[in-house]
């Protein structure tokens, strides 16, 4: 039935309350349907907002729990730095006391020898600016000890000009004067000097005749190469005045 058959057949009036009728329902169900879908649109959008809270949050936790770690793994770091530095530092002791415990033994409980004297523990530090200083200890390793003297001569033999030249102790353009000595049980020396700029070191030697009071106990001599003993003194403090034991 066409609309022209159904106007004829209700008359304008009705038809025109029919198409009212039928706009307010298209209406309503307009209506109707948009709400379901505003209300399908609004959980969903609860849905996403607690989804981002939820992930928003344990991201929170997470990223908390990288910054404590980071914090410990920095303070981890730190604490071995620490432990590695003392222990360096602690195994640098132990050395220092094993060599200082070396050298107390040899000097209080030494092995039986002939030898009334012995230069050991000899080390030469460049100062700079052709400067040295010359450090050693003279020890009596004699079990039965006695105050002894003398005086120990140095002789740096080495090449100037082409020529074999020795620098002596007891020369005034070199020390002056041989290194005095008297001890019981040893004695640490420290002796500062210079060599020409065109002289070229290449051995230390050492002597000297030892005395028992004024009785001759005998000789003692000892040889060294320039390059076997010579350090930097940047390794090393310098020792500024020497110590005797009576």
């Amino acid at each position: 039935m066409t609309t022209d058959q159904l106007k004829s057949l209700l008359g304008n009036h009705k038809f025109a309350l029919l198409v009212a009728f039928l706009m307010l329902m298209m209406l309503g169900f307009g209506f109707q349907l948009a709400r379901y879908i505003d209300k399908g649109d609004g959980l969903i959008v609860k849905a996403q907002k607690e989804t981002i809270a939820i992930l928003s949050k344990d991201n929170n936790k997470l990223t908390t729990r990288v910054n404590q770690l980071d914090v410990e793994m920095e303070l981890t770091q730190l604490e071995n730095e620490s432990l590695t530095k003392t222990l360096v530092e602690t195994k640098q002791q132990l050395e220092e006391q094993q060599q200082l415990l070396t050298f107390y033994e040899r000097v209080v409980a030494p092995e039986k020898s002939d030898r009334i004297f012995v230069a050991d523990y000899i080390e030469l530090f460049s100062l700079g600016d052709n400067n040295y200083q010359l450090r050693m200890v003279l020890l009596q390793p004699t079990q039965q000890k006695s105050v002894i003297n003398g005086s120990l001569q140095l002789s740096i033999k080495g090449e100037q000009g082409g020529k074999a030249v020795a620098y002596k102790s007891n020369d005034d353009n070199f020390i002056g004067n041989d290194i005095t000595y008297r001890f019981r049980y040893f004695q640490a020396v420290s002796v500062d000097f210079s060599l020409p700029e065109t002289f070229e070191p290449e051995s230390l030697s050492l002597s000297t005749t030892v005395y028992r009071y004024k009785t001759n106990e005998g000789s003692y001599e000892r040889t060294l190469r320039w390059s076997d003993i010579e350090s930097n003194v940047s390794s090393s403090g310098v020792l500024q005045s020497p110590v005797s034991t009576l």
